[in-house]
């Protein structure tokens, strides 16, 4: 059995462990929080740079998570983590503008032809600024290099995909396609998350701090999809709230429990 089979293997273990726990809790039982916490999407090399360790529960809480780099200097720190570590690796749309491409692919191509790592990105679109929509071209270029790559390696996409949701209905076709497609901090509402699942992507939808927020489309989201597509992720160190210098690992838990009262609909 190659490595790549054996971290796909375990990436389904972990998410079957965790569906199977979140299922107890839409039976009411409110004890998932305090045992497993799996954080979806976060950057175990930025962290370690701002000296944000990994969290260290009490109570025999367990803990995993998927980290994902964007540089050769952030992918040799991170492939030295723990294997509770999730190895992530992919070019990301708001670098496109300075990212040298070739180098990239090749490195990312090398890294999956070693079974180094168990998913593709984060990948995606990001419309959000000027700066950004100007490299929209250069987004699409590398956007499909990776794609194509998931899809001829059949390796599991992490998405970011900001004011740009259209362009996943654009590739639904080979989405479908995929193992998995993780759709990190999902900024639409609950429609267009049911309609990507319906088109035949094997979709899960992750959601940080824009809970702790009071973003509206994120906690419909949580109130209306599916709770076997619904993950919890910290975006470490990003994604940090106002008053806030960033946001910690330990976050997850945070996330956690406001999610589970979005969950049975308390709040």
């Amino acid at each position: 059995m190659s490595r790549k089979t054996v971290a796909l293997l375990l990436f389904s273990v972990i998410i079957e462990i965790m569906l199977e726990k979140y299922a107890k809790i839409m039976q009411k039982n409110a004890d998932f929080s305090q045992k497993m916490l799996f954080d979806a999407h976060f950057h175990y090399a930025v962290c370690l740079q701002n000296g944000i360790k990994l969290p260290d529960f009490a109570d025999g809480i367990e803990w995993s998570g998927i980290s994902c780099a964007h540089s050769k200097e952030e992918y040799e720190i991170q492939k030295e983590a723990p294997t509770t570590v999730i190895q992530a690796y992919g070019m990301h749309p708001q670098n496109a503008a300075n990212e040298n491409i070739k180098e990239s692919a090749d490195f990312l191509e090398n890294l999956l032809s070693k079974n180094l790592i168990s998913f593709i990105g984060e990948a995606g679109f990001d419309y959000f600024s000027d700066e950004y929509k100007n490299a929209a071209g250069l987004q699409e270029e590398i956007w499909n290099i990776q794609l194509d790559l998931a899809l001829s390696c059949n390796i599991p996409l992490v998405i970011h995909c900001r004011k740009a949701n259209h362009k996943l209905f654009e590739y639904s076709k080979k989405l479908k396609k995929l193992p998995e497609v993780l759709f990190h901090s999902f900024m639409g509402p609950p429609v267009e998350a049911r309609s990507l699942l319906e088109r035949g992507i094997n979709g899960y939808f992750s959601f940080g701090k824009q809970l702790l927020n009071g973003n509206k489309k994120a906690i419909a989201c949580v109130k209306e999809l599916p709770p076997d597509r619904i993950l919890a992720e910290t975006d470490a160190p990003f994604q940090y709230l106002k008053g806030e210098k960033y946001t910690d690992l330990k976050d997850i838990q945070r996330v956690y429990e406001v999610m589970d009262c979005f969950a049975f609909g308390s709040q």
